[in-house]
């Protein structure tokens, strides 16, 4: 029994042996992740502090000069205020319009040329264009094209015109929201004609000059082509129903004459019925539902030319008299003060540049 006891006490030293060595692994790997987080924490704090510290360098010229900024911000307030007070009201109004045979470009570039007119004082040309006085031409402030309203049904559809309207591979590669980023103002089926000026009774004097943006060979070679396409697959409609017409009649005579005659050729079947005759009545039928097709293809020409019949259609016109132009954004007395203090903390914090690098020493 004595001798016993040393072996098995020596059989347990590998067991404690191996216990020591798994505890000091999770000890070294514990301080591993102890040190690990602390780096991490400390990494994020870091980053916090130089917020904290960018913040205060951003703040320090305008807490430092805060009065003389104030003073000015207010001077200019003031200044604002008197300008507001003595410029000329602007008003404004619009009208809607759904161009046809891609005469929105012609649209979107007279616009502009519109607007350069404006610009360049030569309001002469500008009342010639829109047969209007010299005076109510100067009182035009601005003319500006826009998309017109969508709703997200209408975005929709145009998306599945799209994809229908392109491969399976193409299509795959663009989602909804790849289609809407790549749009742009000529993707508008209807558009937004918004004119500002300084009278608030002239915007229908305008609606003929607008009207006559949409005019260009272009688009107007494409409407002759399209009347001309409808108007062969008319004449061959027509000649088609001529035909048929002169079938008609002959099955007919060919009915009578078969109802008249007492001796029929061909087996009777049922009630004394022909096959003969039950073929002609067969036929007849089938040029009475050619007839009934070809006269709907009619309608939908018909319909077709009709709601394209020129180069745009009006959705909507100018009002009668125009709004007032208000808002934040066109009162200068928000304006100048919001201006001025950018410009007085730029020149602040370049100052404050410049002492910094003349004291730098690295």
């Amino acid at each position: 029994m004595n001798t016993n006891l040393p072996e098995n006490s020596n059989s347990n030293v590998p067991h404690k042996q191996q216990n020591s060595t798994d505890e000091v692994d999770l000890i070294v790997l514990f301080n591993y992740l102890g040190k690990g987080f602390s780096k991490l924490f400390k990494f994020i704090g870091s980053i916090f502090v130089y917020l904290f510290k960018g913040i205060i360098y951003f703040l320090k010229p305008i807490v430092i000069y805060a009065k003389i900024i104030a003073l000015v911000m207010i001077i200019f307030a003031l200044i604002g205020y008197f300008i507001d007070k003595n410029k000329p009201a602007v008003f404004t109004s619009n009208m809607l319009v759904k161009p046809y045979y891609d005469s929105k470009f012609q649209l979107v570039n007279n616009v502009n040329y519109y607007n350069s007119l404006l610009d360049n004082n030569n309001f002469k040309d500008f009342a010639n264009i829109f047969q209007i006085d010299t005076l109510t031409a100067q009182s035009i402030v601005s003319l500006e094209v826009n998309p017109g309203p969508e709703t997200e049904t209408d975005l929709i559809l145009e998306y599945e015109e799209f994809l229908q309207s392109t491969d399976s591979a193409t299509a795959s590669n663009f989602t909804y929201e790849k289609y809407l980023k790549g749009r742009d103002i000529y993707s508008s089926k209807i558009f937004e004609i918004k004119v500002e000026a300084l009278k608030n009774n002239i915007f229908q004097q305008l609606e003929g000059g607008l009207n006559q943006t949409f005019e260009n060979k272009f688009s107007q070679n494409l409407m002759d082509k399209r009347n001309k396409l409808l108007e062969f697959q008319t004449n061959n409609i027509n000649s088609s129903l001529v035909k048929i017409d002169s079938l008609q009649k002959v099955y007919i005579s060919v009915l009578k004459e078969e109802s008249k005659s007492q001796s029929r050729k061909g087996m009777t079947i049922g009630d004394g019925l022909s096959f003969e005759k039950d073929k002609s009545v067969t036929k007849e039928y089938e040029l009475f539902n050619k007839e009934v097709e070809l006269r709907a293809q009619l309608v939908n020409l018909e319909k077709e030319r009709l709601e394209e019949d020129t180069l745009f259609d009006v959705v909507s016109g100018f009002q009668n008299v125009g709004n007032k132009v208000t808002g934040l954004q066109q009162k200068y007395i928000f304006k100048l003060p919001l201006l001025i203090f950018v410009l007085l903390y730029l020149v602040f914090a370049t100052i404050k540049i410049i002492k910094f690098i003349k004291n730098y020493e690295g």
